[in-house]
């Protein structure tokens, strides 16, 4: 089992190419060896060469994400996951970052279908501060990028996120990072 899954069934789920896009092409920044072993990782589970608005299997990327985290460590996949921020569309109204992280599970439900992905869910708590709970089944690594990412494209200055409590790899349910602008 995936830690970071958890024990949230994945299967039937997909993931749309703009997702697995934005993967590939962080992958492309790596160094040689690391790019070369997770293009490998993309291939082998056929995901080089994904659409926009084509589908894969949500497993099948997921695993493919943990298999790179195995290879490059947080940092890179923590790189990779700000890179959906860049690569899919938030709502117009969302010009802000509590507006981008209270969008962030609409974002994050409308790149997948076939059933409940996970999501994230933003509380406010200060005017510049607030937290945002993920139950994905990504890594951590990943979610705090996607979490940072939104934030950072959407603020007007420095972005803080920082890990508080539990986190699904120590068997809790989910992650909660604190956002701070």
């Amino acid at each position: 089992m995936n830690p970071a899954r958890g024990d949230r069934p994945i299967a039937g789920i997909e993931v749309t190419g703009e997702w697995v896009r934005a993967v590939a092409a962080g992958v492309e920044k790596f160094s040689a060896d690391s790019q070369e072993s997770a293009l490998t990782v993309l291939e082998e589970a056929d995901l080089t060469g994904a659409e926009p608005g084509e589908w894969y299997a949500l497993a099948g990327y997921v695993d493919a994400v943990a298999d790179i985290h195995d290879i490059v460590g947080d940092q890179a996949v923590h790189a990779l996951g700000q890179r959906i921020a860049r690569a899919v569309s938030f709502p117009d109204d969302a010009g802000s970052v509590p507006g981008a992280l209270a969008a962030l599970d609409d974002v994050c439900r409308a790149g997948h279908r076939g059933g409940d992905p996970g999501g994230y869910a933003f509380r406010q708590i200060g005017d510049e501060d607030g937290r945002v709970e993920c139950r994905t089944p990504y890594p951590c690594a990943f979610d705090r990028g996607i979490v940072e990412g939104a934030a950072v494209a959407h603020a007007d200055g420095f972005v803080c996120v920082r890990e508080v409590g539990a986190c699904r790899t120590d068997g809790a349910d989910r992650c909660t990072y604190e956002i701070s602008w």
